[in-house]
This record gives structure tokens, sequence and C-alpha cells, in this order.
């Protein structure tokens, strides 16, 4: 063969390729820029670069937004649902990765320009806005859309035509990889723009110690102190300029400086603090939250630059003026006509309020079966028994509570009593109505108890068996319990705390809400959710209030189990832990999840039971 078809056969093998390789890119399309029209995946998209993702999902979608969240970190828990409740408008948040205020200005003027029927601009600082200057967009991973820049289309679309194959490779990887829960390659969600947080919002909060224990490392004080913000100037004229286009497009703007926590707090010099809050000042109203007593509590924090979804709505209710959710006093500033307060003073105000309590330890006691007639076990105990523990409260100056309680005192602000206690029983026994409820109208105590939906009012038989079982109670007896105010009725699953041998031979058996070795992800919430729905179906057709508790047969369950069961409406969780120290943490939701309790059985002694409600 002749050097010429040599040359020409070469040439053609590197055309072959190079096609293959746009091809790739363009079918595979891993930056979402040429319509993602194979695996339509957004959240995979947004996840590798938000900037341009969110920018190009919202251009096709502006029918369904008119109002936005911009910012980068700081502004990721504020959630459009939240702002909704406050505001009429749709919200989207458009955050993106690194602090860049001059990209805020350009997506502003974009935002503004495509979409003429723009009500509010929601647009939230943190301290790294007055400190980063404008990202260099040049990485694929940060480059921007190019009707926000104004980058020629062909440059845009060229740059993401022959990136590395390895993108398109890792993306295809990813989706065989991909299940329900949010993973590393996709962590947001598409709909709203913000972070998918049901596995960091069902994470157990109790103690500020054991928080730490477990996630210290996210809270780590940098090396240098009392650095000075480089970059107030440009991202004041940035703030600025957004505002005067704002104006000019008659939309509302609103300014909040986010909460910041103490390790990234201690980074920079309070007086140059002072000259953001200052210069900021001179030119738009906002509001500042960045100091506050929940910059010394790590646990309204996901990490040292994340404030909590649950922190932001803290934020919004004390913008807005909501008095029915929780936030500390003296939380947030409203600085208008060029007044401001300095670093001094918030952090006054904030160790001021350190010294009210914002947080109590509720110990949960749990019992089962009352009977004069069996020997006292696990879950059986003598009536009298049971008695004698309630007047050892009663003597001991312990108050119980019901679970309605604990809600309010978390997410109102709602005292509670001292010395609380919760007391519990499970399963839905008749013996509960029968012994107990009488002893808890003597002392005028509240008691809940958790239900197996299935159960309730057969006396006999399990289910629709032949094999006899201890009775459970019934309509009689529930609608005496639930009209005397003390007795709530709370959800033990409606058939997932089954019992093996009186089931069918060859029968799905779920004896608790752990997932079978049989279960995928879907078919487990698909039956946990299934079971919760005809939990919901039985409460209703007995009268009983719709449960917003729920107590794991056997204490068993997962971090799925949790996210399901909070997407379902249950807001407390409670398992059978008794080394669990309950402490509730108001403003944060999550310190209702997975509260342990102690259970009571015919070992326990008064001291045991005295030592684990002291703890």
């Amino acid at each position: 063969m002749s050097g010429k078809k040599w040359f020409a056969l070469f040439l053609a093998a590197l055309a072959l390729v190079f096609v293959v390789w746009a091809a790739l890119n363009i079918l595979v399309d891993p930056f979402g820029v040429y319509g993602d029209v194979l695996l339509d995946w957004d959240s995979y998209t947004q996840t590798l670069n938000p900037r341009n993702s969110k920018a190009v999902y919202i251009s096709e979608h502006f029918d369904a937004y008119d109002s936005y969240v911009i910012g980068s970190s700081s502004a990721a828990s504020y959630e459009p649902e939240e702002l909704e409740k406050y505001l009429d408008g749709q919200f989207y948040n458009m955050f993106h990765y690194g602090a860049d205020p001059e990209y805020d200005e350009m997506l502003v003027s974009y935002l503004l320009e495509h979409d003429s029927d723009v009500k509010y601009i929601f647009l939230v600082l943190g301290l790294n806005e007055a400190n980063a200057g404008h990202s260099d967009n040049t990485a694929l991973t940060n480059h921007t859309y190019y009707k926000v820049t104004g980058e020629s289309p062909l440059s845009y679309y060229t740059s993401f035509l022959f990136a590395s194959p390895s993108y398109a490779f890792e993306k295809l990887s990813s989706w065989h990889q991909d299940t329900e829960m949010p993973q590393t390659f996709d962590v947001f969600l598409p709909d709203s723009g913000c972070y998918d947080k049901r596995l960091r919002d069902v994470e157990s909060i109790g103690s500020l110690d054991a928080y730490l224990e477990k996630n210290g490392g996210d809270f780590v004080s940098p090396q240098a102190t009392g650095a000075q913000l480089k970059n107030i100037e440009a991202c004041v004229e940035h703030v600025s300029a957004i505002q005067d286009m704002c104006d000019d497009a008659g939309v509302e703007l609103f300014v909040v400086l986010s909460p910041v926590c103490q390790q990234q707090l201690e980074e920079y010099d309070p007086a140059s603090l002072d000259q953001f809050y200052r210069q900021l000042a001179q030119e738009v109203d906002y509001w500042n939250f960045s100091i506050s007593s929940i910059t010394y509590d790590q646990r309204y924090f996901y990490d040292s630059t994340h404030t909590r979804n649950a922190t932001a709505d803290m934020v919004l209710a004390r913008m807005f003026g909501n008095s029915d959710l929780y936030y500390p006093d003296q939380f947030g500033v409203y600085c208008e006509n060029g007044a401001c307060v300095t670093a001094e003073e918030l952090e006054a105000s904030a160790r001021e309020v350190l010294g009210t309590p914002h947080t109590a330890n509720v110990p949960i006691l749990l019992y089962h079966h009352l009977s004069p007639a069996d020997p006292e076990s696990g879950t059986v105990l003598h009536p009298e028994t049971f008695a004698r523990q309630m007047e050892l409260l009663e003597e001991q100056g312990y108050n119980p509570v019901d679970f309605d309680d604990l809600i309010a005192y978390v997410e109102q602000g709602s005292p509670l009593p001292e010395h609380p206690v919760v007391i519990t029983f499970d399963d839905g026994y008749l013996s509960n109505y029968e012994y107990a409820f009488p002893i808890l109208q003597e002392h005028g105590y509240p008691a809940t108890i958790f239900a197996i939906g299935c159960s309730i009012g057969h006396y006999e038989y399990y289910k629709d068996t032949e094999y006899t079982l201890t009775p459970h109670f019934g309509q009689p007896e529930i609608d005496e319990m639930l009209a005397s105010g003390l007795i709530s009725i709370e959800s033990h699953t409606y058939d997932m705390h089954q019992w093996a041998p009186f089931e069918p031979e060859g029968a799905l058996i779920r004896g608790n809400l752990l997932p079978l070795e049989s279960d995928t992800e879907a078919s487990y919430i698909a039956a946990v959710t299934e079971d919760a729905q005809r939990q919901r179906e039985t409460f209703a057709a007995f009268g009983i209030p719709e449960s917003n508790v729920l107590a794991f047969p056997n204490g068993m369950y997962t971090t799925l189990t949790d996210v399901i069961a909070e997407a379902y409406g249950f807001q407390v969780t409670v398992t059978t832990d008794n080394t669990r120290v309950n402490t509730l943490v108001q403003g944060l939701p999550q310190s209702l999840v997975d509260l342990g309790r102690l259970n009571i059985d015919e070992a326990t002694t008064d001291q045991d039971i005295l030592n684990y409600l002291a703890q």
C-alpha cells in the first residue's frame, strides 16, 4: 500500500475516533448540555456542575418558576417549599459551588432578561462571598452556561463536545449503581435545585458531645485565624448591581447574610467583618444572621460551611414573623437605611442567649403486657409492679409528658416541665386498658400506646387464624381511653411485627422493619409505605387520630426506614435502645429521630429506673 493510502487511512481512522468521541459525549451528555436525551438524569449533571446544569434546566422550565434563590453553599439550605409558605412565588434554588458574587450578578441578569415574570430574588450571602473572587470557569466542572456569561455558543458546545471520555464512562457507571437514595454522584433534587438531604435529615441528633464525636472532622478550626476579608468592595458592588437590576425590573430583592458556624467565624478578623457589614448596609437593606447563639452549636450545621435545612427554616421564620416555629432569642438583625450592628454586638447577644437552655433530656419508659396471673418476664409485669413504679415517678418529682409535648418543644420552643418522662406501651394489649389505664388516671399521667394495626380488636385469635393470642383492645376501649385525654395511640406498624409460627407456611415473614434478604431498595420502600398506608386506614376506621409517632418493632430499623418514615409524615421514631440519652434540641426535628427507651421487665429494679431517668 502506498504512503498516500496509508496517510488517508490514518486520517480516516483519526476522523472516526473524533466522531465516536463526540458522539459519546453527545449521547451520554455527562454535563447535560445537549439535552441528555439518553439518560435524562438532571440530578447527576447538576451534581457534576450545578452552575451550568441548573441554568440549562431553568432555561427549559421558565414557565414553572418565577422566583429564585441565588448564592453559593450558604444558600443551599433555603428550600423553595419553605419560602413559598411566606411569599407568593414559585421558587427555584440556583445555588452553586464556590463563593462568586460576580457570577451571582451575571445569573440574576440572565434570569431577569429571560424570565419576564420574576417576582422575587432571594440572595443569600456568606462570609466567603466577601473573601473570594470570581471563579475560573474554564474547568468543565465549573464551566457556565453561555447565555449567562455571554460566551459564544460555538466555543461553549465545542468545550463539552471533546471533553475527556472519562466523564461519559463515569456517568454510565454511576447509572448502573444508582438507587433511590442519594449517592455522591447525584446529590441534587432537580425540580427544586436543592441538595437531596433525605439521609442527612434523618440522622439522629442528641447531645453536642455525641454529635461532635461522630462529625467532629467536619468542624475543624483553621490553623490561621484573624484573616482579612479580601473581596469586600467587589462583593458589595455586585450586590448593589443586583439591587439596581431588581429595582429596574420591579422585582423584590431579599438579601440575607446567612448563619455562620464558629469554626468559619474564627477564620476572620472581627474588624474585617465590621467593614463588610458596614459597606453592605450602605448599599442594600439586609438581614444579618451571621453570628447568633447557633453559631456556637455545631448541631445546627452539617459541616463548617453548610447550615442545616432546619436552620434555614428558622431564618425564614424570623424574617417573616412566624412565631409558630422556634428560633433563638436575638436571632437575626435587620439592617436598613445604612444602619448595621458590629460583630462584637452580635457576639455579645449570642453569648447572652447561650445561657438560656435550648435542649432537654427526656427519658422514655417502655412497657408491654400487664397480668396479675402470669409470671413476670421480658414483656409481662404484674399490675402492682406498674402501680409501684408510677408512684416512684411521683415521689421522685418526675412529670410524664406525651409526644405532642416533645414535638412542641422542638418545633415551637414550647416549654417542658422539670424532669419530664414519657410512658409508653407496645403492641396494644387489652391489659393496657384493664390495668394500666386506671393507674394512669389515678395519677393523671399521660401515656402512649403503640398499637399493631392488624391486631386491634382481636380479643382471642391471631389475625384470621385459630391461634390464640394475648387479647388486644378494640373499639370500646379505644373510645374510652382517647376520650380521657390521657392516652394517645400511635403506630407500631400495621403488620410488620409478625409471629412466624402463626403465619402461613411459605409466607413472606416480616417480624420487624428490617429489609429482607430478598428485598431490593424499591421493594422495601414499597412494603414499608404500603404498611404505613394500611395502618393509617385502620386508625381512621377506629377513630384514632393519624399517627405521627412510629415505634420500630423490636427496635429494629435502618437509615432507609427513617427516610421512609419521615417522608410518610412521622415526626418521631422510637427504638428500644436504653443507652441512648434522648437530648431534644429546639429547632432541630432530627433530635426526635430514633429516640431510645428503657424496656421495663421482671429484672428491672426501682434503682435501675432511677439511674436511667437521671441520665
